[in-house]
């Protein structure tokens, strides 16, 4: 999928040619919270996109984003269910899981001044993600003996961002945009920890739909 991320930014940039006084290109950083069964294992995450809009009239603006984010295993969390089964967990990188989306979407002002935005916004489109861990596990009664686990998962899915926001006009060319944002990843994969302490090669990924709630803020730039 990363193959495709040039030719999105290149269409993007003959858009902007073709009409200049339309478009704008931003980028925002990110605070990530999980939420449900995703907060079992994962805490707060970061990332951030680059995007470029396309400001149809004063209500409406057309968006297409490229991000990152990335979530870091709660080590300690995933460590204390193990020891709950009897397992000894010894981490031999910095595992987690990360994204890169690449959504369309449109935004609607329903508060609109010369200054001020208030806004909802709808995107969706696809994300790639990867899951990492990779350890060393003893298991009760094996005489000290370790199972090395090593977990790499790869794909893309389907990914909805649902958005309400805050746009501040500064300058002639600068505006601030702000975002509270819920997320919805579907057949994300996630640790799954075996009931089984005997079976300790069953910690693997597991495929689900995980979502999180974001606060997004950052600059953006109207040609």
């Amino acid at each position: 999928m990363l193959k495709y991320i040039p030719i999105l930014i290149l269409l993007s940039s003959s858009f902007v040619i073709n009409a200049q006084s339309d478009f704008a290109v931003g980028f925002n950083g990110n605070v990530n919270f999980p939420n449900g069964q995703f907060t079992e294992y994962f805490g707060t995450g970061y990332g951030g996109d680059a995007h470029f809009l396309y400001l149809l009239g004063n209500s409406t603006i057309f968006s297409l984003s490229v991000g990152h984010n990335k979530f870091d295993l709660d080590v300690d969390a995933f460590k204390a269910k193990a020891n709950e089964l009897g397992l000894n967990v010894n981490f031999n990188n910095e595992p987690g899981f990360s994204t890169i989306p690449i959504l369309l979407g449109a935004k609607w002002y329903f508060v609109a001044t010369k200054k001020h935005g208030l806004y909802i916004m709808l995107e969706a489109g696809l994300y790639n993600y990867q899951l990492k861990l990779k350890a060393n596990i003893i298991e009760p009664g094996s005489s000290g003996t370790p199972v090395e686990l090593e977990i790499d998962e790869k794909g893309t899915e389907t990914m909805l961002r649902i958005s309400a926001g805050y746009i501040y006009v500064f300058a002639k060319h600068w505006f601030f945009d702000a975002s509270v944002n819920y997320i919805v990843l579907t057949d994300a994969f996630a640790v799954n920890v075996p009931d089984n302490p005997e079976d300790a090669e069953a910690i693997t990924g597991s495929a689900q739909t995980l979502n999180y709630l974001s606060i997004s803020a950052g600059m953006n730039y109207r040609f």
